[in-house]
């Protein structure tokens, strides 16, 4: 049986080259041991996954695919030189072997034009760019720390899938990385160094790992336009919630919608939590370069166990100052935030929160122009919303991810219906 995605037979992709891509000069030898820091170690032993969809816009002179690779190839092993750490492989899970043993990088055909994956939006258009089972799973310590595929359309269209090994970098780190492997690509000067932090040796963390659940979730795509994020904000300001912000008034909304659709399912009232991963860069004291690599976030916490604590504006004031609690942190311990989670777990039905928004995502220009859709593989958890931007930045995106029988109550939950589309 052959399978097939939006009609393209597995035949029809062809993956035709596999190599390995090093640090275009060695790592000095006093840089060869990167330590983990706690947040690193107890991060989930998965890859970040996201992949940046580019049109043949240069149709009188298009530039022919095997240059496109070349020149993605040769700024890579040029970025890997200063991003080291993603170069080498994970020892014993508290440091990094800088070895240089290099980035997998794959290459694939794919007959059929880009048009054809854009105007659909399916979960499976994944394993058409996606590097084969890395997006859902884990790795062990001799697997590259970073996976590229190039995807190579009819049409000269092309897609890059990046997926990076969360036990070394955030997705905040990811886009960065993309930027200056962009600007690398193109020779310019507006080169944002990477800051690597040198960590002193950490003990090893004891907690219990979470291991990843299996699949039973469908995941969904909304969008919300700007106009209506605004009626948003205008509807809580009503009722005190001051200056709430795009993120704070959506996470508030797709949080009630959620718990509604789990007691509608269900038939009980089930005490829950929001759990949102928050950048800490430009939080902490003091602030840290907001290209440094790693896993700088912490989850703000939103518990909610009565009725009255599921009112929109009551969940976006309490989001709004949850976010200004964390602020000014000194140090981000992974044993207090794995704790944190395993509490979660134990005593509420958990919602994961995460915004990509504000990225830069739709900015990174390899030279051939800007992605035309940047999107993310299917999450690793249930009860999970990652925010991004629109293509046209005319509004957020949310990716939902439930079980199956309370997606259907939320797609029909009338408040969410008034002011999100499905996309």
């Amino acid at each position: 049986m052959i399978r097939k995605y939006f009609g393209i037979a597995t035949r029809q992709i062809h993956v035709f080259s596999r190599e390995a891509i090093k640090p275009s000069s060695p790592t000095a030898s006093h840089l060869k041991h990167y330590n983990l820091s706690s947040m690193d170690q107890v991060m989930f032993r998965n890859y970040i996954p996201i992949v940046l969809f580019f049109p043949n816009n240069d149709y009188d002179s298009p530039m022919k695919s095997a240059e496109k690779s070349r020149k993605l190839k040769h700024s890579l092993s040029k970025t890997l030189a200063k991003y080291y750490p993603f170069a080498g492989r994970l020892t014993c899970g508290q440091y990094v072997d800088c070895n240089d043993k290099g980035v997998e990088f794959q290459e694939a055909r794919i007959k059929s034009r880009l048009s054809v994956i854009l105007e659909k939006d399916n979960d499976v258009a994944s394993d058409l760019v996606y590097p084969v089972g890395l997006a859902e799973g884990g790795f062990d310590n001799d697997s590259s720390l970073m996976v590229v595929k190039l995807s190579h359309f009819d049409c000269g269209g092309i897609a890059i899938a990046v997926c990076l090994s969360h036990r070394v970098a955030d997705a905040y780190t990811l886009s960065t990385f993309l930027t200056y492997w962009a600007a690398v690509t193109r020779q310019t000067s507006e080169q944002v160094l990477p800051h690597v932090i040198l960590s002193p040796p950490n003990d090893p963390v004891t907690m219990q790992e979470i291991p990843p659940p299996k699949k039973n979730w469908v995941t969904r795509k909304f969008v919300f336009q700007n106009t209506k994020i605004a009626q948003l904000k205008s509807m809580v300001a009503l009722f005190g919630v001051q200056n709430p912000t795009r993120f704070e008034v959506l996470a508030a909304l797709l949080y009630r919608c959620a718990m509604t659709a789990a007691k509608s399912s269900s038939g009980i009232s089930s005490p829950s939590i929001l759990l949102y991963a928050m950048n800490m860069r430009t939080k902490m004291v003091p602030q840290l370069p907001k290209t440094s690599v790693g896993n700088f976030m912490w989850h703000v916490r939103i518990p909610t166990t009565t009725e009255n604590g599921s009112n929109l504006n009551v969940l976006t004031d309490q989001i709004k100052k949850g976010k200004m609690q964390v602020g000014g942190l000194k140090v981000l311990d992974g044993e207090e935030l794995m704790s944190m989670i395993l509490f979660a777990q134990n005593n509420y039905k958990m919602y994961f929160c995460s915004s990509l928004c504000n990225f830069d995502m739709y900015k990174v220009d390899f030279g051939w122009g800007n992605p035309v859709r940047v999107t993310l593989s299917d999450p690793l958890f249930n009860n999970s919303i990652i925010f991004t931007d629109t293509p046209s930045g005319d509004g957020i995106e949310a990716q939902v991810s439930l079980d199956e029988q309370e997606m259907v109550a939320f797609e029909l939950d009338k408040e969410l219906v008034a002011f999100a589309s499905l996309h």
